[in-house]
C-alpha cells in the first residue's frame, strides 16, 4: 500500500467527484479510478457507492476517511523527525526533476548557472513528471524543473507558483538507414502503417508523441512495435 494512495481518497472524499480529483492530484482520471481500486483491494473493502451518483463514500469509506488523516499527519510528522536526523547542510537547494532531464538537461544548466552564481550545495531528486509535481507541490522540494506543452500542461496555480522556460525540446522521428535513405518514410498509410518505437505508455514523452501522431499539421499512421519502460518521465 503506498500513501499516495490514501492521500487519493482523501481528495476524493472531499471533492465527491472523480474528474476534479484526477485534476487536483495531477492524473488522468482512468489512473486515478485504478489507485482508488488498488487502495480497495488492498484493504478488502469497497470504499465508493458506485450504484449512486453523485459520488458517495461507503459505511467502509466514511471510517476510512476519519482514520487516515490523522495516520497522514503521524507519517508525515515521522519522516519530518528522520529527515532532522540527516539534516542537508544549510543553503542546500532540492531540486524535483524528471529522470530524463536530469541526465540530459540538468548537469550542463547546472553547471552554466554554477559559472554565474558560483558552487552551489544542491540536492537532485529524479522521478517521473507526475512525481517531481508532487514533490514540489508538496514541499518536498524547493525547485521544479520538468517539461510543459499546452496541450498537456503541467497545471500549477500563477498565484501560487512562478516559472521560467529554460529551453525547448523538439521531437523528431528518425529512422535506420537503408541505401543511403530512411528505412521508413511518413506518414505511412492505413494499409502499411510504419512501425513506430514508443515510450512506455506512462511516460509523459508517449503522451506527447501520441498527439503529434494524430493532431499534428500531416496526421500520421503508425503501429506501436515496441514500448520500453525507460525513460518513464
Amino acid at each position: 500500500m503506498e500513501t499516495r494512495w490514501l492521500e487519493d481518497f482523501l481528495v476524493l472524499a472531499d471533492t465527491g467527484s472523480f474528474t476534479r480529483s484526477a485534476e487536483l492530484r495531477h492524473l488522468t482520471q482512468p489512473a486515478f479510478s485504478r489507485r482508488i481500486r488498488a487502495l480497495e483491494s488492498w484493504l478488502g473493502a469497497d470504499l465508493i457507492d458506485r450504484t449512486t451518483y453523485p459520488t458517495k463514500l461507503t459505511a467502509a469509506g466514511k471510517l476510512l476517511r476519519e482514520q487516515a488523516v490523522p495516520l497522514l499527519a503521524q507519517l508525515n510528522t515521522t519522516r519530518t523527525m528522520l529527515r532532522g536526523l540527516q539534516p542537508l547542510p544549510q543553503g542546500t537547494l532540492e531540486f524535483a526533476v524528471p529522470h530524463t532531464l536530469s541526465f540530459s538537461y540538468f548537469p550542463k544548466w547546472l553547471t552554466e548557472v554554477e559559472a554565474g552564481f558560483g558552487k552551489l550545495s544542491c540536492r537532485l531528486q529524479a522521478s517521473n513528471v507526475h512525481d517531481a509535481v508532487l514533490a514540489f507541490v508538496e514541499g518536498g522540494s524547493d525547485l521544479l524543473m520538468c517539461y510543459h506543452h499546452p496541450k498537456q500542461p503541467v497545471e500549477l496555480h500563477d498565484a501560487r507558483y512562478g516559472g521560467l522556460r529554460l529551453g525547448v525540446e523538439r521531437l523528431r522521428p528518425y529512422a535506420a538507414a537503408d541505401g543511403g535513405a530512411a528505412r521508413y518514410a511518413l506518414p505511412g498509410s492505413a494499409d502499411a502503417p510504419q512501425p513506430f518505437l514508443g515510450y512506455a505508455s506512462n511516460a509523459y514523452f508517449r503522451l506527447m508523441s501520441d498527439l503529434l501522431l494524430v493532431g499534428g499539421p500531416s496526421p500520421l499512421t503508425c503501429r506501436c512495435a515496441t514500448r520500453p519502460i525507460w525513460p518513464r518521465a
